[in-house]
This record gives C-alpha cells, structure tokens and sequence, in this order.
C-alpha cells in the first residue's frame, strides 16, 4: 500500500472525497455537494481545519455554508445593497444578508461537479471539481459571464495545497472578486497564548461588517502583527481586521499554539494582497481570509490599484495557489 490515498464515500447522503499522507499522518476531508468545501484537515494529529456541525446541517441551516470549515467566495464579503458598477453596466446580487446585503457570492453552498480523484506515490493525493455559471441561468441572470471555475486540492508531504484556477469563457470583461474563507481550529484557553503574525503591510480602517471606511496606513496593529505577533486570546468576539499584505515579505500567515507545541502556517500567493481576520462567536476558531480585493471595492472612491478593483478579460484565465500545514514550534 502506498503513502497517498484518495477515497470517495458518501456520508449523510452527500458525496466526500478524503484524501491521506499516512507518513505525514494528514487527512483532508472535501464536500464538492456542499460548495467544494474543505471541512475537515487534520496534519500531525493536530486539526487545522475542523467543522463542528453535520453536513445536513452545513448544507440545510441558514448561512451554515459559509461559517464551517473553507466556503469559497465568489464576491468576497459583503456588497452594499447588492450593487455596483462596472464597465458601465450595474450589477443587481441578490439580498442575501437581508435586509440590505449581498454576502459571499453563489459557490459556498452549491454542488461543484468531481472531475477526478487519485493518489500516486511522488504525487500526492488530489481531488479536481469545478463550477460553470454557464450551467446556472439564475446566476447568469444578474452575473452575465461564463466564469469557469476549477479547484484542485493536493495532499503531498504532507502539506495540502489548493489551485484555483478561473477562467472567462464568455465574451465580456467580467468583474472578479474572489477570496477564501478558512476557519482554523483554535483553542481558546483562559492559561492559552494563540499567537497570530501576519506579513501585513498596512491596516484599512473597517466597520464591524467589514466595509472600508477609510485609506490605509501602518498601524501600531499592523506592525505588532507583522513583527511579534498579536494574542488571538484577546482578539475581539466578532473582530475583524482588514489588512494590505506586504508582497516583499514571506507570504506565510502563522498561528502559534505554543502550549501544545505545533503551529498552523497558511501560505498564500502574490495573487492575493488582502487578508481579513475575522473570530466567530459560533465555533472555536479563527479566520485567515485571503481576498483579491478589499471588500465592496468597486463602490469605493479609492484608485483600483489600491483597492484590488479589477476585470477578467475573455479567455484569461487566472490562478491562484495557497498551502496549509503544521510545523513543530
């Protein structure tokens, strides 16, 4: 028997593809019925990625979709009143954080099509799935472009890697905001350090839904993350922070548990210069979220060169990599 495994299993009615480095004792757990959500990494004994409900619950409760384990986010966070402007042509979301807001976009809760699975020894353990607006007239209703997107997860070395790759199929320039959303699995003990550094350039000022209320600037926070780190354990219930990440530095985010004696490293590429920190109210747990933009930017005055504001052109494809694992403290 080799080292990687990739297995699919149906639980609670929904198709799961699990993927294994017995050497690296890892285990990745996807749910492309469920948005291709990445609910369930454990690397090391240790759970990274760790969602606390069922997956009846995950696909049936309201917003559960988008508050356990990785929903993957097509806008990124909220867009005031569901509309903006771009090109010229104005866009109408649908208000689904009612009253006045559209959140997360369409791919967090509905079904990714599997395209393949496997495992091979110097390769790793994969799963592809991919999700074409073309195939949803609804979404094709408000959103008038045939995005292609194809998400591949790779477990090697025991690191687990996620390629996405977004393609314009369509004859439009098309607006794009895309973003992740991982919930890392994070103890909050009253004796706890849990220790956040983040290679953060500057820090948007933000309301407490997100929204940029102002340019950004280095921070006493931005440089107390990027330098030292900050305690999680006294990050705000229902924080958020929305910072510019610093494309000179090493683009790894790191959670320190230094009581228990292992970290959490998150690495992300160029390709994504935001991050926002969020702590839920809901769930032990802490959210790195990669963005391609600051949120709602294309209704913000600001340049797009700062704000992330930006188009995918007919045939552009774009591809975006992050890598999730632990290391010994």
């Amino acid at each position: 028997m080799g080292r990687y495994s990739a297995e699919l299993r149906v639980q609670d009615g929904y198709n799961m593809i699990v993927l294994k480095d017995s050497a690296s004792d890892s285990i990745a757990k996807l749910i492309p019925d469920i948005g291709n959500n990445l609910f369930s990494f454990q690397h090391g004994g240790h759970d990274v990625i760790k969602t606390a409900v069922s997956l009846q619950t995950l696909q049936n409760e309201t917003f559960a979709c988008s508050k356990y384990g990785t929903p993957i986010l097509f806008p990124p966070n909220r867009v005031r009143e569901g509309t903006y402007t771009f090109n010229g042509r104005t866009y109408q979301l649908p208000i689904n954080e009612p009253p006045h807001h559209h959140l997360h976009g369409e791919l967090i809760s509905r079904a990714w099509h599997l395209v393949e699975f496997g495992a091979l020894d110097g390769v790793g353990a994969w799963a592809k799935s991919r999700f074409s607006f073309s195939e949803h007239p609804d979404i094709m209703a408000y959103y008038p472009h045939e995005l292609a997107f194809t998400i591949t997860y790779r477990l090697v070395d025991g690191k687990l890697h996620m390629e996405s790759s977004i393609a314009n199929d369509g004859t439009d320039e098309a607006p794009f905001a895309y973003g992740l959303h991982p919930y890392f699995s994070v103890p909050y003990e009253s004796d706890n350090k849990v220790i956040l550094q983040v290679p953060a350039k500057d820090e948007w000022p933000v309301s407490n839904q997100a929204f940029v209320t102002d340019l950004p600037s280095e921070t006493s926070f931005s440089r107390s993350i990027r330098e030292e780190g900050i305690n999680l354990s006294d990050y705000p219930v229902l924080g958020c922070s929305l910072l510019t990440l610093d494309q000179a530095a090493d683009s790894i985010c790191r959670i320190g548990i230094p009581q228990r004696g292992y970290s959490i490293a998150y690495q992300l590429d160029k390709a994504f210069p935001y991050v926002l920190l969020f702590r839920p109210n809901w769930d032990d747990a802490f959210s790195i979220e990669p963005y391609t933009y600051v949120t709602d930017a294309f209704n913000l005055p600001y340049a797009s060169e700062l704000t992330g504001a930006q188009g995918i052109r007919p045939g552009e494809v774009r591809r975006l990599t992050t890598a999730l694992w632990t290391e010994p403290n």
